[in-house]
């Protein structure tokens, strides 16, 4: 089995060809001729492309989260998320024509475009963690996807920024989180309006089912042998 630097260099490779290639473009022969491999190890390493993309983007996520400053949690979750973010496109930066040329990919391959959202929202979901938000169920799955079109938006305009320090991508970052706290707000007061309507939906749901164990549930003789209706 490939070691873990095997596949870091792997990945490493195809994020290199990437710089000049769109994802449909680059061979896997050229990212194991590229990584100084043979094309098996490559397969052992790897599914697809995807997966190498997975990697890189997982790669990313461990980087936020090491370098995240413990000092941070005083600050309010919006302050702390747009550091998060902001050091996250800092790390993207060397790769920003890599990253240039998968979306480019995107554009044309509707299909490539939604594996590559699952793994923005995955990639989101621990950008909230680095920054102290940690929810769960619906909440966690509805905060993630909404940041990750938020992000992919920003990455839109932070690919045409070729200013120093990003400012039109920072701003962007400040105004999608600011969209993101109203409907959060939003969101919580329709919440806890519809919380007595889902806990009576939920009870309703649990009576029949209850019901419907009681008319099988065999009856007991005085004398403890069980009765079954033929």
């Amino acid at each position: 089995m490939p070691t873990e630097k095997t596949h870091q260099k792997v990945t490493a490779s195809f994020i290199e060809l990437l710089e000049t290639h769109r994802v449909d473009e680059v061979t896997y022969a050229a990212i194991a001729e590229n990584a100084g491999v043979k094309i098996d190890v490559v397969r052992a390493c790897c599914n697809g492309k995807l997966d190498l993309l997975a990697a890189f983007m997982s790669e990313l996520d461990q980087k936020v989260l090491k370098e995240r400053d413990p000092d941070l949690m005083t600050e309010t979750a919006r302050d702390r998320l747009f550091d998060v973010l902001m050091c996250r496109m800092d790390l993207m930066e060397p790769h920003k024509e890599a990253i240039r040329n998968v979306r480019r990919t995107a554009l044309k391959d509707p299909a490539f475009a939604m594996h590559m959202h699952k793994l923005v929202v995955r990639s989101m979901k621990w950008m909230l963690v680095a920054a102290g938000i940690e929810e769960f169920g619906l909440r966690s799955v509805g905060m993630s996807n909404a940041l990750a079109v938020g992000f992919e938006r920003v990455g839109r305009i932070w690919l045409e920024d070729d200013v120093p320090g990003h400012p039109k991508a920072m701003a962007a970052v400040d105004d999608m989180l600011a969209n993101g706290e109203k409907w959060m707000g939003r969101a919580c007061r329709v919440e806890k309006v519809a919380a007595p309507f889902i806990e009576g939906f939920g009870r309703l749901c649990k009576g029949p089912l209850r019901s419907q164990r009681d008319d099988i549930r065999p009856d007991t003789s005085s004398d403890g042998a069980s009765e079954v209706n033929p």
